[in-house]
């Protein structure tokens, strides 16, 4: 059984597991307390969850034993996006974030589902702090909305692109070329959007956080919003550019006419 954020309060929802499974890729938790963080501090929340991985495995499995899954180090040549994604998310579009999704493409053994279950807690440096409870771990249909699959994908929060622009080179071709090393198609259609709507609210790239902690800054220092169609659905989830895995660059499916 899992538990539900109801009104404050974290009550039992039927129906919903996370028994531990022999491989799992998605971990879904719920984020309760108040007030619950913004949308625009998406980099920030998922720069949390990775530290309470962090610190968890180490209590879990040892000082040496982190998994590179979870930390991105040492993942083999040519394997750079196969370790976790971070991605806070709005699951009632009211412009606060509450759930968490974890996802590892290349999956998490036993030892790693454990070390997920028993986050209990996020803080953040100037003394918020938050209730992680693990809602579901299974494959990639745990993400809900995050992971569906579709065609047409559109930002939840600002792609900032990796690489600096030239004539050649353009935004729409750093978009393109990112998907190729993800495996996955290129967009038939690129459409940029000025701004998303947040909750109530429309919101422009700078509205949100766009640097890391203690990194250095990408080319882009201001961020942009897309809407991409594919030539055929795609799953997610999907994430692109500068801190794709800590919640920027995070695309949503667009089940629904824009």
């Amino acid at each position: 059984m899992s538990l539900l954020a109801t009104k404050g309060r974290l009550c039992p929802q039927s129906g919903a597991s996370h028994r531990l499974a022999e491989q799992a890729t998605t971990a879904r938790f719920i984020l309760a307390g108040k007030p619950l963080p913004r949308v625009e501090d998406s980099l920030r929340i998922g720069e949390l969850v990775r530290s309470a991985v962090m610190s968890r495995s180490r209590k879990v499995l040892g000082e040496d034993q982190i998994p590179p899954n979870f930390s991105g180090h040492d993942m083999p040549a040519g394997n750079r996006h196969r370790h976790a994604f971070y991605l806070p998310s709005d699951s009632n579009s009211d412009g606060r974030i509450d759930r968490i999704v974890l996802h590892v493409p290349d999956g998490m053994d036993k030892n790693q589902q454990r070390v997920l279950a028993g986050l209990e807690r996020l803080w953040s440096g100037n003394g918020a702090k938050w209730r992680l409870v693990l809602e579901e771990i299974g494959d990639v249909r745990v993400g809900g909305a995050l992971t569906h699959s579709c065609a047409i994908w559109t930002s939840v929060t600002p792609y900032l692109h990796p690489w600096h622009v030239k004539k050649r080179f353009t935004l729409e071709d750093q978009i393109r070329r990112e998907c190729r090393e993800r495996g996955l198609p290129e967009p038939i259609h690129l459409e940029r959007l000025n701004e998303i709507r947040v909750g109530s609210r429309l919101c422009g790239p700078i509205r949100f956080q766009r640097f890391r902690a203690r990194r250095r800054n990408p080319p882009d220092r201001h961020g942009s919003f897309w809407r991409l169609t594919f030539p055929e659905p795609i799953s997610g989830p999907l994430a692109l550019g500068f801190g794709a895995h800590f919640g920027l660059g995070l695309f949503i499916a667009q089940t629904r006419d824009p």
